[in-house]
């Protein structure tokens, strides 16, 4: 017997979120709860959760209140199944912000919310490809096919202004398109997760000081 309580059948995410204060910031930047969220942009219990992620739903109990407690998720339907609690939840906003003042310092020159966004991003990037090689994901065939292997590289660049503006247009509305695709077509067969990751900045000038 299943019954419903408090459902939000309505419920539909913001399209974007944007975390202004250091706590919220320390909780999402944890790669476990990063990826709680990317199982939660439908309505998802933490049973189904878990065995996404092969570990016991006790595991993630203390990530989800955390998540809901800062509205990074939502709690939109609960019902009892065979006098069970189940309940369900979803990502309160599709895109998640850091609020520029938090990645430049503020007025107190504090950088520990621009360390927390780069320590987490390269420690996802870098756990996501470690479990992807274990797993077989990547091909290493020189001969094979370019979107089965790996591409990774750094390096530099020297621009105009007006060069540099059109080279972060085109990597934004790149990523943007590609990234409205991937939205569009969630229900579609035969899709694969790839992992999307870039750092544009530019460089300091190091100059002699006593010009």
């Amino acid at each position: 017997m299943v019954s419903k309580l408090n459902p939000q059948l309505n419920f539909v995410p913001r399209e974007e979120y944007v975390v202004d204060d250091l706590d919220t910031l320390k909780v999402l930047a944890d790669p476990l709860r990063l990826r709680i969220r990317e199982l939660m942009l439908e309505a998802t219990t933490v049973k189904q959760v878990a065995a996404a992620l092969d570990l016991p739903p006790t595991k993630l109990y203390y990530h989800i209140n955390l998540l809901e407690k800062h509205k990074l998720i939502v709690l939109v339907d609960t019902r009892v199944v065979s006098g069970i609690i189940e309940k369900h939840y979803q990502v309160a906003a599709q895109h998640v912000r850091v609020a520029k003042h938090l990645l430049s310092g503020g007025e107190d020159n504090n950088t520990e919310g621009l360390s927390i966004v780069v320590d987490t991003f390269f420690e996802t990037a870098r756990d996501d490809l470690h479990q992807a090689v274990n797993d077989g994901a990547v091909e290493w065939d020189d001969e094979g096919e370019r979107h089965k292997g790996l591409s990774l590289n750094t390096g530099s660049v020297q621009l105009t202004e007006a060069q540099a503006m059109d080279f972060y247009h085109e990597v934004e509305e790149l990523f943007d398109r590609y990234h409205a695709l991937s939205d569009a077509q969630k229900s579609e067969p035969n899709l694969r997760p790839y992992r999307t990751f870039y750092v544009l900045f530019p460089r300091g000038n190091k100059k002699d000081k006593s010009e």
